[in-house]
């Protein structure tokens, strides 16, 4: 069944169902906890020495950095704190959180316009 097929109020059940979704996300993220920006990435390395064991392919690690850009240039920060790695991890999960938020609402807008048409004529004289 296509989505113009479906009834005014079965349209109007998927938006509420949608509506009730946002609202539980907007609650969530009206009230942010402590959170450090940037994203964290495992990083492995080679040293450079020629003798070492990251030579012939396995590299030192993993080492936690956070990647945050400041005037358009990335720069990375080592992290062992595992409240900033916890904190950064909020930061993740809330850019998520607000990513969702915007999904919801595109198909809320998505939903109300089929609503529109199907309850909008043509007029001509």
């Amino acid at each position: 069944m296509k989505d113009t097929e479906l009834k005014p109020d079965e349209i109007r059940k998927i938006i509420w169902g949608l509506s009730v979704r946002r609202s539980r996300l907007q609650t969530r993220l009206s009230s942010p906890p402590p959170m450090v920006g940037g994203c964290l990435h495992t990083i492995y390395k080679k040293c450079g020495n020629p003798n070492c064991h990251c030579a012939t392919g396995k590299k030192h690690g993993p080492y936690l950095a956070i990647v945050t850009k400041i005037d358009g240039k990335s720069k990375l920060t080592y992290v062992s704190d595992k409240d900033i790695i916890k904190k950064a991890s909020r930061y993740q999960k809330y850019n998520k959180d607000m990513a969702r938020l915007r999904k919801i609402n595109e198909k809320i807008f998505y939903w109300l316009k089929i609503l529109r048409d199907k309850n909008t004529e043509v007029y001509e004289k």
